[in-house]
């Protein structure tokens, strides 16, 4: 049996500005060839059968590794910043700051990215029942003001999640910041100027840039009023 090839091949499919587009920033940053493929969710793609084949959950992001397939973000992400271990995406195995980023990845896929469900999709909690609707997104309100602040306290004044050098959980933490501007959530959200900063730190960066401007040719979303001009860039066709 011959052995495998590295860097293997690496197909990552993913939604317009979904939790997928953390491992989607870590990717362009990895500077592995890869591929991208859009599965909208909002146009009921990640629901077709093609996709189910890849992932019966219909969830993303799917990573494609030669072929095999990989879910969930905190592994994909985990597993793209060990491919790379020079570009230090993550903290080495073994060390606290490996612990500390795992914690952080996590605090986010738990409480975090929960909250924001419960806001956005109360029906996978409360089933069809309308009081039972209001009653899980008046509680998803409230978990997600407590969890953001959270954020903002954990953060501290270091200018990333883990220190001074950005990592595969600011890519994350990135996601959920943009969310936090969405109209549907329907509540005032707490101040978070640590977190304002983290973001605008994240966004500097070239790749991340370029990812943004991709995921935004397939399905226009609304940034900050700090990321503004975004429609000028080009995303790459990888």
């Amino acid at each position: 049996m011959s052995a495998p090839s590295f860097p293997p091949e690496l197909t990552l499919y993913y939604s317009p500005k979904a939790c997928s587009l953390a491992p989607h920033i870590v990717l362009e940053e990895s500077g592995l060839p890869y591929v991208a493929r859009s599965v909208n969710i909002r146009a009921g793609e990640h629901l077709r059968a093609d996709y189910l084949q890849i992932n019966p959950s219909g969830t993303v992001p799917s990573l494609a590794i030669g072929a095999q397939i990989l879910t969930e973000s905190q592994a994909v992400l985990t597993y793209l910043a060990d491919l790379v271990p020079e570009r230090e995406l993550l903290p080495r195995p073994g060390t606290l700051g490996r612990a500390r980023a795992h914690e952080w990845m996590n605090f986010i896929s738990s409480i975090l990215h929960a909250a924001y469900r419960a806001v956005f999709r109360p029906q996978s909690y409360g089933g069809e029942s309308p009081v039972a609707i209001k009653a899980v997104r008046t509680q998803g309100q409230e978990r997600l003001v407590r969890a953001l602040q959270i954020v903002e306290q954990r953060l501290g004044e270091q200018p990333y999640a883990l220190g001074n050098d950005f990592s595969a959980v600011d890519a994350y933490l990135f996601v959920f910041y943009l969310w936090s501007f969405d109209e549907r959530l329907g509540c005032e959200m707490p101040p978070r100027p640590r977190y304002r900063a983290l973001a605008q730190q994240v966004w500097q960066r070239s790749a991340v840039r370029r990812v943004v401007a991709r995921e935004r040719g397939v399905r226009r979303f609304d940034l900050p009023i700090e990321m503004a001009g975004a429609d000028a860039l080009m995303a790459d066709p990888a």
